[in-house]
């Protein structure tokens, strides 16, 4: 896991191989944090191109080191990810001839894409995204994973063409940043989309294998994610989806270490250590204090670079557990991330007209919301997270399940928690969903701190604000330097409620009387 970044020249007055590397080094320094110290600006410079990664050293920590170059065609690779099938790849490749130099996944992806071109994209099981560049001929390509676990951002200019791991790289070099959408490739200033994802539900399934499908698809998912010989972390809230991963985990991997957030009558928290008490599963708990709220809030919208204030409550607190990650010796986390997307999570399904439209759009909108946020927390403190609910497999079977397998009875998630019945107890697998604020005992203080905060005049697009934690978190946010946002990240109706999730009425009502 990494932060990359790439630089070429688009001109034709001729190549400034120094003028590139500074950029590239400009770059690469706004995301220091996403690798390991000794592993900064690990660079190669060409006549018309400068690539460089800050690598969080995981796979084949020793040798791997990036970026990669392939000694017969010149080609070479930045990444930024991991790759769960790279040794099933890797004998295949030999197969075919190819040789390699390391042990890592990255070049298990340099030599797939010589072997098959974009076409390999499919046959990649991970979360990735990587630049590729001969400099023969010029020619780049870069892709994303699936579902946009793994950030890429982009450049197209006069000058230069650039690509980097987050927005912050391109602050204070006067470019217009594009995002690579999840499932895509960008080749030679080209965009196709490689897969996507969409609610088809077949009414045919039947209701026993569609359980045992479940179990089995995450059972698979969370094995492959957790086959490092590092010791691995669960962020784990005490509620269904952190609690199956936890399980899972600990099931497949031999040194788990449970890690929640809370203030000492927090709900979420007395279920979870609980659950950890019962298991002997080691648990870390970082108390929640109220002070970290108004220090701490300008540091979310800069390091998670969005403005939505549900993205900024749920940055502000993540980062605190996995500050306790890092600070504990970990590289390694696993999350629930995404469970609530495919399997109906949300109380907006249950009065949904089209909930198979709704979890189409939510899936798809969470590499600028709930990814992005557990991207930037998680690397802003040097630790990469893995999101087994978003595993390609899990996602396709979701996607298929008829509605009255995800919400039954009024109940949410039912196939999800059917699935693992019989392993996890049944205080917490029939436990219902608790929005995170409250569950962790912070509630609105988030929200109430974001509507006090002081900040000055700035022209604000026209987005549908519709509150004044929305105004001031996006006037922080260009202040910032950020690009002004075209659309809201979230939008009423299909990833919040008026009144509801966000509560900016009762909110706004409490301040004025």
């Amino acid at each position: 896991m990494c932060g990359i970044a790439a630089v070429f020249s688009s001109s034709d007055n001729g190549s400034n191989p120094r003028g590139l590397e500074a950029t590239l080094l400009h770059m690469l320094g706004a995301i220091r944090h996403r690798g390991d110290a000794y592993n900064f600006a690990e660079r190669l410079v060409y006549g018309s191109a400068a690539l460089g990664t800050n690598r969080l050293a995981i796979v084949d920590r020793d040798q791997a080191k990036q970026p990669i170059v392939d000694p017969a065609t010149g080609r070479v690779i930045v990444m930024n990810g991991e790759i769960y099938n790279h040794r099933e790849l890797r004998i295949e490749l030999l197969r075919r001839g190819c040789t390699f130099q390391t042990s890592s996944d990255t070049e298990v992806v340099l030599q797939s894409f010589i072997a098959w071109g974009p076409a390999c994209l499919n046959r990649l099981d991970g979360i990735f995204a990587f630049v590729i560049y001969d400099p023969k001929t010029g020619d780049c390509f870069a892709a994303r994973d699936h579902i946009g676990i793994k950030p890429l951002y982009y450049s197209e200019g006069d000058e230069l063409v650039c690509f980097a791991s987050e927005r912050k790289c391109f602050l204070g070099l006067d470019m217009t940043t594009q995002e690579l959408l999840p499932g895509s490739y960008w080749q030679n200033g080209n965009v196709e989309r490689y897969v996507t994802f969409e609610a088809s539900p077949d009414f045919g399934m039947k209701h026993d294998a569609a359980i045992e499908d479940c179990r089995q698809r995450l059972e698979d998912a969370v094995r492959k994610q957790v086959a490092t010989d590092l010791p691995v972390a669960v962020i784990f809230s005490g509620g269904l989806d952190s609690t199956i991963v936890l399980h899972l985990a600990k099931k497949f991997h031999g040194d788990v270490t449970a890690f929640s957030i809370g203030t000492n009558d927090s709900a979420d928290l007395a279920f979870a250590r609980r659950f950890c008490a019962e298991k002997g599963i080691p648990h870390v708990v970082t108390e929640f204090h109220h002070a970290q709220i108004n220090r701490n809030i300008r540091n979310s919208i800069f390091n998670g670079e969005f403005f939505e204030p549900v993205d900024i409550s749920d940055m502000l607190t993540m980062a605190a557990v996995y500050a306790a990650v890092r600070a504990n010796g970990f590289k390694v986390a696993l999350s629930g991330d995404g469970s609530d997307e495919i399997f109906a999570g949300y109380d907006l399904f249950k009065t949904a007209v089209d909930p198979y439209g709704l979890s189409t759009y939510r899936l798809n909108n969470l590499y600028r919301t709930d990814l992005q946020r557990t991207d930037r927390s998680s690397m802003a403190n040097s630790i990469e997270c893995r999101v087994p609910f978003l595993d390609r497999a899990v996602i396709e079977l979701a996607m298929s399940l008829p509605f009255d397998m995800k919400v039954r009875n009024g109940v949410e998630k039912y196939v999800l928690r059917e699935a693992f019945r019989s392993d996890i107890p049944s205080y917490m697998i029939d436990r219902p969903k608790i929005r995170m604020p409250e569950g962790i005992g912070i509630h609105d203080q988030i929200f109430n701190a974001l509507a006090d905060i002081q900040t000055s005049d700035v022209v604000l697009p026209d987005i549908n604000i519709d509150g004044p934690q929305l105004r001031n978190a996006l006037m922080l946010f260009l202040e910032f330097g950020y690009t002004a946002p075209t659309e809201r990240y979230k939008k009423l109706g299909t990833d919040y409620f008026k009144g509801g999730y966000f509560k900016f009425d009762e909110l706004t009502e409490k301040r004025s009387t």
